[in-house]
């Protein structure tokens, strides 16, 4: 396993790993045609530019496959994740929890957050698995379809070690 700074190559991996992990993850949380124009304004060239130029995007790759990615931005007092997807066919390889340490060593002072849909069974038990705790629940609106977001918490890597 081999976790990187995703270059602009990886851009088109990216968006194949993110639909198909959108598609599976929130197919019976979601409308579809709500996970498709997320996905396609979203995962978008230029909307996955944008981001890659503004702040990092990990990449997981096993086998040289990319199966992961990880979208990240510090804000304030915190890292935010604001996009965690693995290949549903690499779950349960270590990809996602790999991910999460990169994810912190970036600033090991700050606590990191990730917003999850609520009933995301399986990102919600990781969360909880990986030391996340529940915080506040937000009400999120996407091409007019209402969902309620929980954000996790997880405390700086220096707080969990002291």
């Amino acid at each position: 396993m081999r976790i990187r700074r995703a270059d602009e190559r990886d851009l088109v991996s990216v968006a194949q790993i993110a639909s198909v992990a959108w598609r599976t993850t929130y197919r019976d949380l979601l409308d579809v045609d709500t996970i498709e124009r997320w996905l396609a304004a979203a995962y978008s060239p230029s909307a996955l530019q944008q981001r890659w130029h503004d702040h990092p995007i990990f990449l997981v790759e096993i086998d040289g496959r990319p199966v992961a990615f990880a979208d990240v931005y510090v804000e304030g007092k915190k890292i935010v994740v604001a996009a965690m997807c693995t290949h549903p066919e690499y779950r349960r390889h270590g990809a996602a929890t790999s991910l999460l340490e990169k994810v912190r060593s970036l600033a090991p002072s700050l606590p990191v957050t990730v917003d999850l849909i609520l009933g995301n069974q399986s990102g919600e038990a990781f969360a909880e698995n990986l030391g996340f705790s529940p915080g506040e629940t937000i009400e999120v609106h996407l091409y007019g379809e209402p969902f309620l977001e929980r954000r996790w918490w997880m405390e700086s890597a220096l707080m969990r070690s002291s």
